[in-house]
């Protein structure tokens, strides 16, 4: 009966005890989570707050994918012209290219006439004209060649002489004359009588060797001069 007392006794002692130390347990852990609050809450951070980035330097920034870079200033006006043509190849400028040039007026291109006689101070001149009658330009440039032939086609006399002159090439648009001008001297003006009257002429454009025929009746040649001057 005295044991079982005792037990008793000394199970009562230590209860009290016992809540105590579970007591000061709970109070020390509730210690502990406030200083740790308390030290998340002050403490310096392991990682850069997000303010940080807006004090620090900013370096220029990386090219974009069209070569320009973010801090390139914005220009205004029309694109500069590329130089590169497609593929990448460097484009080349070529030169434009020269117009065409006329090429020379063939007796296809032409039309033939002879104008009445110009006397005067004992010289006549009759005029030779060239039209030409294509629907493009055409070159005609020097003396043409002349001959005055009879009904048969034998020539009268000799082909005309090349007159001293200025010889020049000159573009025929469609529809435009030029001439070049026989010559010869008036009946009595110089001795040696005149030729026979002529039936044809015979024309070889400057720089062809196809002739022309045209009908006339003039120019009768006196004096043994008969001459031709470049066209004009």
């Amino acid at each position: 009966m005295r044991t079982s007392s005792v037990h008793t006794g000394s199970g009562r002692r230590r209860a009290p005890a016992l809540a105590a130390a579970v007591t000061l347990l709970a109070l020390a852990a509730a210690g502990c989570g406030s200083s740790s609050g308390s030290s998340s809450a002050s403490g310096p951070s392991s990682t850069p707050p997000d303010t940080a980035t807006a004090t620090t330097p900013t370096s220029p920034a990386a090219p974009t994918d069209s070569g320009t870079t973010a801090t390139s200033p914005v220009t205004t006006g029309a694109p500069a012209p590329s130089t590169a043509a497609p593929g990448g190849t460097p484009a080349t400028s070529r030169p434009a290219p020269a117009p065409a040039a006329s090429a020379r007026c063939t007796v296809t291109d032409l039309k033939l006439r002879l104008g009445r006689g110009d006397p005067g101070a004992g010289q006549i001149y009759f005029p030779l004209t060239f039209t030409n009658i294509t629907a493009h330009a055409c070159v005609l440039d020097g003396y043409p060649g002349v001959s005055l032939l009879r009904g048969d086609g034998s020539v009268i006399g000799r082909p005309a002489a090349r007159e001293p002159g200025r010889a020049g090439s000159i573009r025929l648009a469609p529809g435009s004359t030029v001439q070049a001008d026989l010559h010869t001297l008036n009946q009595g003006v110089r001795e040696g009588g005149c030729w026979r009257t002529p039936t044809f002429v015979k024309v070889y454009p400057p720089g062809s060797t196809d002739a022309m025929t045209l009908a006339v009746g003039s120019p009768v040649v006196c004096g043994d001069t008969f001459d031709v001057g470049p066209v004009h």
